[in-house]
């Protein structure tokens, strides 16, 4: 043992107690006799335990290690000491004898003992992990325009499986924020090649988190939370364990301290310049071990992880299954040694990302630039805990994601202050005006001069007299001015619509499907989610509904070619969150092509 261990740790009880949870994994078996549901095992992405295990057994037998098995295990020794690691090769070589190993892949248990494992043994089963990977439950591939919408990344299933292997892994795909590259179709993981190359620093942080339902210490005491983190990239590679946070308890926020000895903040701080880069964190629930303990057991863990890539996999990932195969072996030998190594600590759960340019720059361009990340082990009775996550490294050079960056707050400044910079019901043109658009939410309205940023807020049913005693007055669901006239404009709610004369303050009613006969056998005659008159049009506007779009003509009242997809008619909108489900739409004053579109705390200028 060394001297970064506890006198727990070091104690032959200790050493027996990690032994005899080895000998329960190997078989398959769960660790610990506690409320958490034993992990599914898929033994066939456990390749790395299993190599680290056959060398193990090699030294333990006296065999000659290569240099590369040498560098595999010399970081487990420097904590467990050669006399455990000896230990637990018996233990493999036992049961490997007596055809009860259900813990690594059959292909590894069946090697011999006289017959080394080599680098590039490992690199080739990497793809088959990986496409074996691809599929499971607890890996996620996520467009990343949901993590620059500051979106949910997680769904339940998602939770459920990464709670029942003990880890997930999340990786983000879709069209390369700022280049023409096309989405990725084959399920294998994006590239960023067209993108610049010019190094920059990025810098993620520990930004606190929120416990929604505290795990509850099985060995009694109340809830302390602290989190490690792995990460590597080109030339980089960090490992950290941060403070504890004591007495946790469910619904409530808290601060994270930093790294434990240092109050560091960030986890991952680089010269970014590789096309990938690898970070998995981990949340416990502390008891008996010791920051020490767990320091050098993280970075030997992160060593052991880190000789894999002798092949100089984790620093030029291969897109495809080569990297998700790396991720995954990774993740399960980690996952694997933290179960069989924690003591009585409670591991809640890990989680993995590679993250390339674009994913970066997708962070940036995040309100606060910052991500939650969930680490939900409801299910197993470990609690439920989002982390967040900030970034606050330098701007990702080249063009910044195009349509899906732009806030309210900041990009109609005359807004701050009022609810109008998030969720609009709907938007217009101010009829006759060259400067003004009409905003309304709930039952409020505002004159806004994109001119002079400057804004008037009042009741509509104050500031839209002809409204009155209609149901008009609150929660319109589109608006848009009348192509070609000065004084007029259509409301719409439900499967209604208004003409609206704002010069003499009077509104006529009528059905949509009465009023506009060319929509007839469509679902736009009812809720729609946005319209806007189409610039350089004095007889056509478009009116939006979920992922769908028409241009109506409503001199002739028909559509012009049909309802179509948004991403068809308006292609620069694939991959982003304005593809669909939008909130209000506007032309841009004194513009002959463009549009402003409106959803949550965004808005996008469009040129048609």
């Amino acid at each position: 043992m060394t001297a970064n261990t506890s006198t727990w740790q070091a104690s032959a009880e200790g050493r027996q107690e990690r032994l005899d949870r080895w000998r329960r994994m190997l078989a398959g078996a769960p660790t610990v006799a506690s409320h958490r549901r034993q992990r599914r095992q898929n033994p066939e992405t456990n390749v790395a335990t299993g190599v680290w295990l056959h060398t193990a057994a090699r030294a333990e037998t006296g065999r000659e290690l290569t240099e590369w098995e040498q560098s595999f295990l010399a970081p487990l020794i420097g904590v467990l000491g050669e006399g455990e690691v000896r230990a637990l090769g018996r233990a493999y070589r036992e049961q490997r004898d007596a055809g009860t190993v259900a813990l690594v892949p059959q292909a590894v248990v069946r090697r011999g003992l006289d017959e080394p494992f080599t680098p590039e043994d490992v690199a080739a089963r990497m793809r088959a992990v990986g496409e074996l990977a691809a599929n499971q439950p607890n890996v996620a591939w996520v467009n990343r325009t949901r993590l620059l919408a500051g979106e949910q990344l997680e769904t339940d299933a998602f939770s459920d499986a990464a709670d029942a292997y003990g880890y997930g892994l999340t990786l983000f795909n879709g069209a390369q924020f700022g280049t023409a590259t096309q989405e990725q179709t084959d399920g294998s993981a994006p590239t960023d090649g067209s993108a610049s190359n010019t190094p920059f620093r990025a810098k993620l942080e520990w930004a606190g988190f929120r416990c929604r339902q505290a795990a509850g210490d099985q060995w009694g005491g109340a809830d302390e939370i602290y989190w490690t983190a792995a990460c590597q990239s080109h030339n980089y590679k960090f490992h950290t364990r941060t403070g504890e946070t004591g007495s946790v308890s469910g619904n409530n926020d808290y601060p994270i301290s930093g790294e434990h000895g240092t109050g560091r903040m960030a986890f991952f701080d680089a010269s970014f310049t590789g096309n990938l880069s690898a970070l998995m964190i981990t949340c416990w629930e502390a008891d008996q071990s010791n920051a020490e303990w767990y320091t050098a057991l993280g970075k030997a863990l992160g060593d052991a992880v880190d000789a894999l890539s002798l092949v100089d996999f984790a620093l030029n990932f291969v897109p495809g299954a080569d990297m998700l195969g790396y991720m995954i072996t990774g993740m399960s030998l980690l996952a694997t040694f933290w179960e069989a190594l924690r003591n009585h600590d409670d591991m809640v759960l890990t989680r993995g990302f590679a993250l390339n340019r674009s994913d970066l720059k997708a962070l940036y361009y995040t309100e606060g630039r910052r991500m939650t990340l969930q680490f939900n082990a409801r299910s197993s009775g470990m609690g439920h805990f989002a982390l967040h996550v900030k970034y606050t490294g330098d701007t990702p050079p080249g063009p910044p994601p195009e349509g899906s960056f732009q806030f309210l707050a900041t990009g109609w400044t005359g807004l701050l202050g009022s609810s109008f910079t998030r969720n609009l019901d709907a938007a217009c043109l101010a009829p006759g005006s060259a400067t003004d658009v009409y905003l309304f939410q709930g039952d409020q309205y505002m004159r806004y001069d994109c001119r002079s940023e400057e804004g008037r807020q009042s009741r509509l049913s104050d500031g839209w007299p002809g409204l009155r005693g209609t149901n008009f007055t609150s929660n319109l669901d589109a608006a848009c001015l009348i192509p070609g006239s000065t004084t007029h404009v259509y409301l719409f709610k439900g499967d209604q619509y208004v003409n609206y004369d704002c010069r003499n303050e009077r509104a006529s009613i009528g059905r949509l499907s009465d009023g506009w006969p060319g929509l007839r056998g469509t679902n736009f005659t009812s809720n729609l989610d946005a319209a806007c008159s189409v610039p350089g049009s004095s007889t056509d506007v478009y009116l939006f509904k979920g992922d769908k779009y028409v241009r109506y003509d409503c001199r002739n009242e028909r559509i012009r070619n049909g309802v179509q997809n948004i991403i068809t008619g308006w292609p620069r909108l694939a991959d982003t969150e304005f593809a669909y489900n939008l909130q209000a739409g506007c032309a841009v004053p004194g513009s002959g092509k463009d549009v402003y579109l409106f959803k949550g705390e965004r808005y996008v200028r469009y040129t048609i």
